[in-house]
């Protein structure tokens, strides 16, 4: 093709756990066309989730790999990439050893994506694919991403993200954890279907989305089991009937892999994992009233192609996380019976101080998400304990899935979540001293606006309905208006304004109106 007649070019590589995929795209008159697609079988995951490291057998295979994968992008005259490395080199506990390599050998960076990171990139696809479609069913929807390695779950309600949970079980972990069983002994499918239900059984679903109409599937072997059920694709999904699935199920579920690869002719690897990414399918209907199972024809990569090959993208991606992370966070708060007047108020006066102090602390839209959720959350542990509510806080937080963040930022979350008017981020807090420079710093200035936000409604009345903020030479000018008293905000915003100076050189000076005549 000439591609002089298009746009750019752009690829994307992804190492995933089986399989070492390409592919080349190009934005021709709006669209994104697939330019080229290649695959190369690896077997990471069988390693890493067998004996926790990748042999450097398979790296000197995967680099030769990468090295004919890089020529045919010079010949595409691919103008911009990315390689993404997902569940097996993310476990793996040789990885900065295995990407030091490839980067020496190969001249390429490998990002590896945080669980997180991979199925809000998926999830973003998967809603732009159900969204446009005319006869998707109304009602709750459960979507899950079945990765090699893990699992991950989200609930739309139709307009938002509102439940999102991460299990790190796969169905190809799930048979190198167990398939010394169906060795042994003849009760593997036993064996799996009661582990997979004792993890199924404690995923805390929102008791009021115990109708779930839709649920929507993807995952590398949903092609495999829509060809065994004799469904072809249309309007760009497949559309597989609930019976069709339980049948396949039993018929599989008393065979061997040996058996199951003769039958449908499929690779020994594929058999392996048909019986228990059956039973995950299984195991999610059952959540559901769904009596078809939807699966989008969406991949990784068409999100990371459309953030390349679209500028615009890029931003209505952040804008997907940011609003879908505040409705999971604010179910958990509501879980946890946090004071949302509160918790909107604190979250107002946060976001005010960000937007007007951005020349004086340089932090990007994560951040100020980060501030969003600390806001929210900061007063579950009042649940757990109000004696020390702070340490439940942080232990809470910091252990729960935050839609589209990485663990580091929910780390970060859970710091910023656990300070009052008394504590402040200090080197002889161990946990806080191990962390990285960078990431104490980030803290350090989300705590100073924290602490000032929250001092405002310290009383948690909302005395104070909005205010204004002037940032001065040398001052932050906060001004609001009320005839309550203000006692309480003034006392505690006091003992909050040294540590905001501390961090920015900027004294916050609170001024208050009254609105008598």
């Amino acid at each position: 093709m000439n591609h002089k007649k298009g746009g750019k070019i752009a690829a994307v590589i992804d190492i995933s756990s089986n399989m070492l995929k390409m592919k080349i795209s190009q934005l021709q008159k709006g669209k994104i066309v697939t330019v080229d697609r290649l695959e190369y079988p690896i077997k990471l995951g069988t390693e890493v989730f067998h004996g926790g490291k990748i042999s450097f057998e398979s790296l000197w295979q995967l680099s030769s790999a990468l090295h004919g994968f890089s020529e045919v992008m010079k010949e595409y005259g691919t103008e911009q990439h990315r390689v993404v490395a997902t569940t097996a080199l993310r476990e793996a506990q040789n990885r900065d050893y295995i990407t030091d390599q490839l980067k020496i050998q190969n001249n390429i960076t490998v990002q590896i994506l945080e669980d997180d990171q991979e199925k809000t990139l998926i999830y973003s696809e998967i809603l732009k694919s159900i969204q446009s479609m005319p006869d998707f069913p109304p009602g709750n929807t459960l979507i899950s991403f079945i990765g090699t390695g893990s699992i991950g779950l989200s609930i739309f309600d139709g307009s938002d993200m509102i439940f999102s949970q991460n299990i790190s079980m796969g169905p190809m972990k799930l048979y190198n954890m167990l398939g010394s069983i169906q060795e042994n002994s003849g009760d593997f499918d036993t064996v799996v279907e009661e582990y997979l239900n004792l993890i199924v059984q404690h995923i805390p679903i929102p008791t009021q989305l115990s109708s779930i109409r839709n649920l929507v599937l993807t995952g590398s072997e949903i092609e495999l089991i829509a060809r065994i059920c004799a469904v072809t694709p249309s309007q760009g999904r497949y559309t597989i009937r609930a019976e069709l699935i339980g049948r396949l199920f039993q018929e599989v579920r008393v065979m061997t892999p040996e058996s199951i690869a003769d039958k449908y002719g499929i690779s020994d690897a594929s058999a392996q994992v048909l019986y228990p990414v059956l039973v995950i399918y299984m195991q999610l209907l059952q959540l559901t009233h769904a009596d078809s199972v939807i699966s989008p024809k969406v991949e990784l990569w068409d999100a990371l192609l459309r953030q390349m090959l679209i500028p615009k993208s890029k931003k209505e991606y952040e804008d997907h996380v940011v609003t879908n992370a505040i409705c999971c966070a604010q179910w958990i708060a509501d879980r946890y019976r946090c004071n949302r007047s509160h918790s909107d108020a604190v979250r107002k006066f946060s976001c005010r101080i960000f937007d007007k102090t951005k020349k004086i602390h340089g932090m990007d839209y994560k951040c100020r998400l980060i501030l969003e959720l600390a806001s929210i959350l900061h007063d579950a542990g009042y649940y757990i304990n109000s004696k020390e509510h702070l340490n439940s806080t942080f232990d809470l937080v910091k252990n729960i899935d935050l839609y589209g963040l990485t663990d580091r930022e929910v780390l970060i979350v859970a710091f910023l979540s656990s300070y009052d008017e008394y504590q402040v981020p200090s080197n002889d807090d161990p946990e806080f001293s191990m962390l990285d420079k960078q990431t104490r710093l980030i803290i350090s200035k989300l705590v100073a606006i924290f602490r000032l936000s929250n001092a405002l409604d310290k009383s948690q009345t909302q005395k104070l309905k909005d205010i204004s903020i002037k940032l001065e030479k040398d001052r932050l000018v906060i001004t609001g208006s009320s005839d309550d008293n203000l006692t309480l905000e003034k006392w505690a915003f006091d003992l909050c304004a040294p540590f905001f100076q501390e961090v920015f050189g900027i004294h916050p000076v609170l001024a208050i109106k009254t609105l008598m005549l």
